[in-house]
């Protein structure tokens, strides 16, 4: 199948003829990557969180596929990429900094939510002058106690027998507010738990989000977003990276918990890149 790869670097976007006859993945740093690139102008790489896959950015690529070309993968631990053992988050940011070096990007703006957020900071701790811009959506420097205990415990159930959907409920729990739960309640509609299939791939993502801490300074321009009403990670955590990033942008969304609806902050992701594109 033709194709059109397009690379964009600070000045000119290079359109790329190549032949394909199979889904879009490559080799990068031991681990065979799947990834999806849509839309065009400016390359955009969006991470997602424990569990998730690339479908967890459906949204946002309706959203900037128009002005932007997003990049989207399955972390190690998910969906369609394949690894052998353990790996740590410093893995995952070394597979994106490959898979850019793989299509060619100059430079690139990266978004990560929750647990790829750490694998985008590390990204621009390693390669800051490719980075145009970075956005940490419900993030953290250290992952909150209580949160590692409750997914941890939940992960055990599963992996002793308990149905998939033990461990998708309580990351709904953890993931959405009060008044989510309020409203589904009382138009009587059933809560359906994330998909998730892979439990030994989700256990090496928890150890992974168990050994990250980010301390280091970077020097990238940076929009930190969280949401006041988050279970997971208090939003107090978030307003933490101005101790390692001082000029950092803080976006605090009212009324959103961990899984902030993409609709109500991608736009403004947009206008950041937009402001830092060169």
């Amino acid at each position: 199948m033709m194709y059109l790869k397009i690379i964009w670097t600070a000045e000119i976007f290079s359109i790329v003829f190549a032949m394909q006859t199979d889904m879009p993945y490559v080799n990068v740093n031991g681990a065979n990557m799947y990834y999806e690139m849509d839309g065009n102008g400016p390359p955009v790489i969006l991470l997602t969180g424990f569990g998730g896959d690339i479908n967890f950015w459906k949204k946002a690529l309706d959203i900037m596929s128009e002005e932007y070309t997003v990049i989207r993968i399955d972390n190690r631990g998910v969906g369609k990429t394949s690894y052998e053992g353990q790996f740590t988050l410093d893995d995952i940011a070394d597979d994106i900094i490959c898979l850019t070096d793989e299509l060619g990007l100059e430079k690139f703006s990266i978004v990560g939510w929750s647990m790829g957020s750490h694998a985008a900071y590390k990204v621009a701790e390693t390669v800051p002058d490719r980075v145009s811009s970075l956005t940490l959506v419900s993030s953290y420097r250290w992952r909150p106690a209580r949160t590692m205990y409750m997914l941890s415990s939940a992960l055990c159930a599963v992996e002793d027998g308990a149905p998939m959907d033990c461990l998708g409920s309580m990351i709904n729990g953890l993931c959405n507010t009060d008044e989510f739960f309020d409203e589904k309640e009382r138009a009587g509609e059933d809560i359906r738990p994330p998909s998730l299939r892979n439990p030994v791939g989700l256990r090496h993502q928890l150890n992974a989000v168990g050994m990250s801490r980010l301390d280091g300074p970077i020097d990238v321009p940076s929009l930190v977003i969280h949401g006041d009403r988050d279970f997971m990670i208090d939003w107090s955590e978030g307003m933490k990276f101005k101790e390692i990033i001082p000029d950092c942008r803080i976006l605090l969304i009212k009324g959103a918990g961990h899984l902030i609806p993409q609709e109500s902050y991608i736009p403004a992701v947009m206008d950041f890149i937009g402001e830092h594109q060169g």
